[in-house]
C-alpha cells in the first residue's frame, strides 16, 4: 500500500484535474445553449424548404435539370463534419463507425471534410482527401455555401455520381446520432422521407394541415435557384448540427470526467485514512511493546 506521502500527492492531482474538467463542463454548457438554439431554429426552414421543393418537383419535368438526374460516374463524393478538439466521448469514432461500415472506404471515394479528426482519419485511411476546410467556432452560411459549390460542380463536371454527407444529428444533450444523408443527386423518394422524418415530431393538427404553396414566377424558373438552395441549407443545417452535437457530447464527457474524479478522491481520502490509521497503531503497539519489556 503507498504511504501517506505519495496518497497525499494523488489527492492533490486528481483534485487539480477534477478542477480543470470541472472548468472545460462549464465552458461547453455555455456554448452548448448557443449551438443547440441554432440548431433547433434552423430546422424548420430546412424543414419549409423541403416541402417547397417538394411541391416544385411534380410541376416540371425532371430531367430539365443535372442537379436531379445521376450521371452514371462510379466515384462517390462524401463530406464528412467532424471536430477539431477530442473530449468529445465517442462523437467522432461514430462517425468513423458509420463511414467504415457503409463503405465509402472501400469504394472509388473522393472525400471532403470538416474539423481535424476527419482530415486525420481520412488520411491514416489513405483515401482521397479532395478538400479540407476550417471548423470555426461560429457557423457561418458563407462557409456552407462554399462546401455546396465544391460538390456541385464536381457533381456537374462528372467527377463525381453521387455525393453524400455524413454528421452528427443532434437528438437531446444525452443522445447524438451519426447520420448519412445523400445530397446529390437530389431524389423525390428522399424528400418524402425527410418530410415524414421530421413530421414524426409535430403535433395531429400540423399533420392534417397542409399549407398550399403558390409559386411566383413559374416552377421552372424558380427550380435551379431552389435546387442549389437546398444544398447550401443541408449543409448548414449539417453545421449547425455537428456544432451543438460536439458542445453537448463535451458537456457530458467533462461531467462524466469530473464525477469520475470526484469518486476516486474519495477512494484516495479512505485510503489515506486508513494508511493513517494503521501507522499510529503500528507506532502504539511498538510504544507498548517496548514498556512492557522495560518492566
Amino acid at each position: 500500500m503507498a504511504n501517506t506521502r505519495e496518497l497525499r500527492r494523488r489527492i492533490k492531482s486528481v483534485k487539480g484535474t477534477a478542477q480543470i474538467t470541472k472548468a472545460m463542463q462549464m465552458v461547453a454548457a455555455t456554448k452548448m445553449r448557443k449551438a443547440q438554439n441554432q440548431a433547433l431554429s434552423g430546422r424548420p426552414y430546412n424543414f419549409n424548404l423541403s416541402k417547397a421543393l417538394k411541391k416544385v418537383l411534380p410541376l416540371v419535368e425532371i430531367r430539365s435539370h443535372s442537379l436531379l438526374l445521376g450521371n452514371g460516374v462510379k466515384t462517390i463524393g462524401v463530406a464528412l463534419l467532424t471536430t477539431d478538439k477530442s473530449l468529445c466521448g465517442a462523437l467522432n469514432t461514430n462517425l468513423f463507425r458509420l463511414i467504415t461500415a457503409s463503405g465509402f472506404l472501400s469504394a472509388d471515394a473522393v472525400f471532403y471534410t470538416i474539423g481535424k479528426k476527419g482530415r486525420n482519419f481520412i488520411a491514416r485511411s489513405g483515401k482521397n482527401l479532395q478538400a479540407d476546410f476550417e471548423n470555426l467556432d461560429v457557423v457561418t452560411f458563407k462557409g456552407a455555401v462554399q462546401l455546396a459549390k465544391l460538390v456541385m460542380d464536381a457533381f456537374l463536371a462528372k467527377e463525381v455520381g453521387e455525393v453524400y454527407i455524413v454528421y452528427p444529428r443532434f437528438n437531446s444533450t444525452l443522445k447524438q446520432e451519426p447520420v448519412k444523408i445523400k445530397l446529390l443527386p437530389i431524389e423525390y423518394s428522399k424528400l418524402e422521407e425527410m418530410i415524414a422524418r421530421e413530421v414524426q415530431s409535430d403535433s395531429k393538427e400540423d399533420k392534417e394541415t397542409e399549407s398550399e404553396f403558390l409559386f411566383e414566377p413559374d416552377p421552372y424558373k424558380l427550380l435551379d435557384y431552389i435546387l442549389v438552395h437546398y444544398i447550401q441549407i443541408e449543409i448548414y443545417q449539417s453545421l449547425l448540427e455537428t456544432k451543438a452535437s460536439e458542445h453537448s457530447a463535451r458537456m457530458i464527457a467533462m461531467k462524466n470526467a469530473t464525477d469520475n474524479a470526484l469518486d476516486l478522491v474519495d477512494d484516495l481520502n479512505l485510503a489515506y485514512n486508513q494508511t493513517r490509521q494503521d501507522s499510529i497503531t503500528k507506532e502504539l503497539l511498538e510504544i507498548t511493546t517496548a514498556i512492557v519489556a522495560m518492566s
